[in-house]
């Protein structure tokens, strides 16, 4: 059993969602809402937050939740790899088209419920070839440094140790905007996907002890 909270810009969608949802036996309660700042994870008790088409100030606002909630993220075009990768890294489990049936939605929410990710095989190919190319380029990166900062140099231990955006930003003493900046940063510069590829490259290049 579990709640669910759309988010959708998209007014038609959000009550067509609800609808097909709402008649689910395993979902107890669904919340609807146009931004995710409407969100409240621990007041809705969610179990699943369902994001239609979201822009970047959106994927970045949903990624404090650090995969304490599975997303389920619907792209315009889910073979747009630039798209698909800023929502990995928000912490999306699931990518689906927006075309994508009530059949699929239904049982993308029992895969990432069972600790599942559900991306199309087109794109988890496409992923699958990039990283292969992107180790090869990291066997060949001077380890000492990766290029990052002090600063980031700081995060990235921090990120080795768990901790959110919001943890980070009250142990450095920034904002968590900065924090944010940070971690993309470290992400870019070590060529990862996500923070815990991030943190899996940094220590295989000596930059971090797990």
């Amino acid at each position: 059993m579990v709640a669910i909270a759309i988010v959708s810009a998209d007014p038609v969608l959000r009550r067509d969602l609800s609808q097909v949802l709402r008649g689910e036996p395993m979902i107890t309660a669904v919340t609807a809402v146009d931004d995710p700042d409407a969100v409240n994870p621990d007041q809705d008790q969610l179990g699943v937050i369902l994001v239609d088409a979201p822009s970047r100030r959106q994927l970045d606002d949903l990624r404090i939740l650090d995969g304490k909630i599975p997303l389920i993220v619907l792209l315009d075009g889910a073979d747009d790899v630039e798209t698909s990768r800023d929502a990995l890294q928000a912490g999306a489990r699931a990518l689906l088209p927006r075309s994508a049936g009530s059949e699929a939605i239904v049982a993308a929410i029992k895969a990432v419920m069972g600790g599942l990710a559900v991306l199309p095989h087109e794109l988890a190919q496409t992923l699958f070839d990039e990283a292969s190319l992107s180790d090869e380029s990291m066997d060949k990166v001077d380890g000492a440094d990766a290029g990052l900062t002090p600063r980031e140099l700081e995060v990235l231990a921090a990120m080795a140790n768990g901790a959110s955006n919001k943890a980070i930003a009250r142990r450095l003493g920034i904002s968590v905007h900065t924090a944010k900046f940070h971690v993309a940063g470290i992400l870019a510069k070590l060529r990862a996907d996500s923070r815990t590829e991030a943190v899996m490259r940094a220590a295989q290049v000596g930059l971090v002890m797990l």
